[in-house]
């Protein structure tokens, strides 16, 4: 056997190992890969008066960690803001958390007034 062909075969063989080990860690990835994470949707665009709403969805999301212990709403989605009367806002909404597997929907209704701002929250299975 010449070098030209003994350096031909050893090619063969690197080429031929290379492939087979692309092909066996392929197969392992695709065995061992995480499953899919659950993604929340986007927050809700405010709604006029932005200010206002904002507020309360910042507020509702504090309560939630105090009353949940540590509950996050990472998620916001506006169901309803309405004057009640011209210094008194209702602002109603769901905040979701994800916590390991499970989500958790959270309803709140926000009163916002100048002077004093109250939420009242209770979760619910979806």
């Amino acid at each position: 056997m010449t070098t030209m062909q003994r350096t031909g075969l050893m090619l063969a063989c690197i080429l031929l190992a290379v492939t087979f080990g692309a092909g066996l860690r392929a197969k392992r990835d695709a065995r061992t890969a995480p499953p899919p994470a659950v993604t929340l949707p986007p927050d809700d665009p405010l709604p006029e008066p932005q200010s206002i709403t904002q507020r309360c969805v910042s507020f509702a999301r504090l309560v939630l960690a105090k009353q949940y212990h540590g509950a996050d709403g990472q998620s916001n989605r506006l169901t309803g803001v309405k004057a009640l009367t011209p210094g008194l806002w209702q602002v109603r909404g769901e905040l979701t958390s994800h916590d390991g597997g499970r989500v958790t929907v959270y309803p709140y209704e926000c009163l916002y007034s100048a002077d004093a701002i109250s939420v009242n929250i209770h979760p619910r299975m979806p």
